[in-house]
């Protein structure tokens, strides 16, 4: 066996040209021949095309050739004649004349509001060409310390990791990363890669690519999007073993100041890596409403439009984008009309008056006839925390807890719980804050399911997973007692179905009360709603009423259950409506019933955060919004300049509505004539043609 160190000079590396001729001179030999990276460990048989391109050898690369057989010598100095040429190209490559490119559009799911425009940044899912190396039985120990010792880095890098992003993204998005742990430390996935570089002679690279492909092929053959979500954990940690292993760094990416992030799925290590004071937005092929992207997106407040497929390999980085996620489209090489166009949105929200500004005073917020409407803050992650006083909110409509537990299905001790309730508490002052118990199942269950359910959305989650796992329930319910002697919470019960359901919770809840009495811990007082989400829950609303406090209409599982749409799903989201007639007359009535049973009825979820939508939100009856903190001020705006009474004229005849094309008709009809200074055109619902 001979070997030799060759370097790549043409300009344009070793190209599928020069590839084929190297191919081609090597396969005139019989001794075998291999190419190795000296940078990187990728190695390749010469001889096959296809391999050759995968070693990705730009100009400078330096690549050991390996020859092995009867004419070796030889081999080895054609191929050196072959890379000395330059593999017969001119030094200097012309470069085609720049033709003017045409603008192409995207259609996507708007995950997060807002328009921006700016310069592509892709971001690769970090995929590394893995080869299989046969060890002798002599080099199988080296290479399990070799393994062992790529552990040992990996857990440092993340375990690093994941302290900046508790101090950056904050510690509810901390909690991914000891899912990541967890999976660098199970002894059964470990243990199938050792068992690959022991029994299989494998290198380690092999190994890991192999296992983490059978557990990644598992998990995507199952339409649910828990797995999914968690495929996408894997192949993170996958990636971070593989670049440990070659030696590589991940460095932390800076970001140009108009940088808009494009990804085919961006992993959550990627997103704790990333420095975002720059980011304008983000676009990805995958995801959905409850993708990682869309709640990063949120809690940073930059808009992002997820699910637009295969847009990634069409740009490039430092392509002109704009992401307009309020119309969920993303526009590569703009027309200077277009462009113009949008620059002049742009420029219109940057001088009117601010949105970032809270209202003066923080004053009530009164329509023109006098009707007083109560505006409250969702939120998520610690990013949004700013902006529940900044833009003027009147406590904390809903806190989706779940967001503690990220995307691992890691449980949270009782004591970290408290701490972080406490805050919330501490940030929503007298004006209190509502927790929605964990909203488990699907997508956040973990490793608690037994085993996958066919169908998550209609399965063991949310109050039902609760009930079923009662000491989950039970210590979070404790944990939120405890922290309402801090300040002012509410517990509210997702997805109820029912009575039973309330009642059960409420047991639950009397039951931790007495617990915490009985020894002695300091514990306060707190109100129990129910989330109306689904029909059972809107056909028994007024027995409901009498069992709880208050009520929380979750606009968007209650568009999915009502219409029995996913609304995850890019082949159903045309039937996705929210202003269907179904899914008014389920507001309408939630609504009446909470007002004749006395109690406060909060809307949350995207109707409450999209003017238009408010304004038939106050016709239907409510006075009491909940919404992300950024889209306030803009809805507070609007609804102090309609009087109520035509906003009830108008709820009114939707109410009398057959389909949803009639009834965002009639909004644009009745919107146009009554309030044209106030909601655009492109404020409204769009006409469809089909679905």
């Amino acid at each position: 066996m001979v070997e030799r160190t060759f370097t790549v000079t043409g300009q344009l590396g070793l190209h599928a040209r020069a590839a084929a001729k190297l191919v081609r001179v090597a396969s005139c030999f019989e001794s075998s021949l291999r190419l190795e990276r000296q940078e990187g460990g990728r190695s390749a048989d010469a001889k096959s095309i296809l391999s050759v391109l995968m070693l990705a050898a730009s100009r400078g690369t330096e690549l050991r050739a390996i020859a092995e057989g009867p004419d070796e010598e030889k081999a080895l100095v054609e191929l050196g004649h072959l890379f000395a040429s330059g593999f017969g190209e001119p030094s200097l490559v012309a470069r085609p004349a720049r033709t003017e490119r045409s603008e192409i559009r995207w259609k996507g799911l708007g995950v997060s509001e807002g328009i921006a425009i700016g310069r592509v940044l892709r971001m690769h899912s970090g995929t590394k060409y893995v080869y299989r190396s046969r060890l002798d039985a002599a080099e199988v120990d080296g290479e399990l310390r070799r393994f062992r010792a790529a552990l040992l880095l990996a857990r440092r890098q993340l375990t690093a990791v994941r302290e900046r992003a508790a101090k950056d993204l904050g510690q509810d998005h901390a909690y991914v990363f000891d899912a990541h742990l967890l999976l660098v430390e199970d002894e059964k996935l470990l243990g199938d890669v050792e068992k690959q570089i022991s029994q299989e002679h494998a290198n380690a690279e092999w190994a890991v690519r192999v296992v983490g492909d059978h557990l990644i092929t598992m998990y995507s053959q199952i339409e649910d999007n828990y797995l999914r979500e968690r495929e996408s954990d894997i192949e993170d940690v996958v990636q971070r073993l593989l670049v440990a292993l070659s030696g590589e760094q991940r460095p932390r990416r800076k970001l140009s100041q108009d940088a808009v992030i494009v990804s085919q799925d961006l992993l959550p290590s990627a997103v704790a890596e990333l420095d975002f004071d720059y980011a304008r937005a983000i676009a990805t092929d995958s995801g959905g409403w409850t993708s990682h992207t869309a709640i990063i997106a949120r809690g940073l407040g930059i808009p992002a439009v997820v699910g637009l497929r295969d847009f990634f390999r069409r740009a490039r980085t430092g392509d002109q984008i704009i992401v307009d996620s309020l119309g969920g489209e993303v526009i590569l090489h703009p027309l200077p009309t277009t462009l113009e166009g949008y620059l002049s949105e742009v420029g219109k929200q940057a001088t009117s008056p601010s949105v970032e500004t809270p209202p003066a005073e923080d004053g009530p917020l009164l329509t023109l006839d006098g009707l007083e409407i109560r505006m409250r803050a969702n939120v998520e992650v610690p990013a949004e925390f700013a902006g529940v006083r900044k833009y003027g909110a009147r406590g904390i409509g809903l806190y989706r807890s779940e967001f503690l537990l990220s995307r691992g299905g890691v449980m949270v001790s009782e004591d970290d719980q408290y701490a972080a309730y406490a805050e919330i508490a501490r940030l929503a002052g007298d004006d209190g804050a509502i927790v929605r118990l964990f909203d488990l199942g699907g997508e956040y269950a973990g490793d608690l399911m037994a085993e996958p359910e066919r169908n998550p959305a209609l399965g063991l989650r949310a109050i039902r997973f609760g009930l079923f796992h009662k000491e989950i329930m039970r210590t979070q319910v404790r944990a939120i007692l405890r922290a309402a002697a801090e300040g002012r919470l509410d517990i509210v019960l997702p997805m109820v179905a029912d009575v039973g359901d309330v009642r059960s919770a409420r047991a639950i809840i009397e039951e931790e009360k007495s617990r915490l009495g009985k020894h002695g811990l300091r514990h306060g007082q707190v109100r129990i709603g129910a989330m109306i989400e689904v029909p059972s829950a809107v056909l028994t609303a007024d027995r409901i009423a009498g069992s709880v406090d208050f009520f929380e209409l979750g606009t968007n599982d209650l568009v999915q259950y009502t219409l029995a749409v996913d609304r995850s799903s890019d082949h159903v989201a045309g039937w996705f409506r929210t202003l269907h007639p179904a899914v008014l007359s389920s507001i309408y009535q939630t609504l009446k019933a909470a007002k004749q049973a006395g109690i406060p009825a909060i809307v949350c979820g995207e109707m409450a955060s999209t003017p238009a939508y408010a304004a038939l939100l106050i016709g239907l009856g409510a006075v009491d919004l909940s919404m992300t903190p950024a889209s306030i001020p803009r809805v507070r705006r609007s609804l102090a300049r309609i009087n109520s009474r035509d906003a009830k004229a108008i709820a009114s005849e939707c109410l009398a509505c057959a389909t949803a094309d009639e009834v965002e008709h009639l909004v644009r009809e009745r919107f146009r004539a009554r309030w044209a200074q106030i909601f655009p055109p492109d404020s409204m619902p769009q006409p469809r043609d089909d679905k």
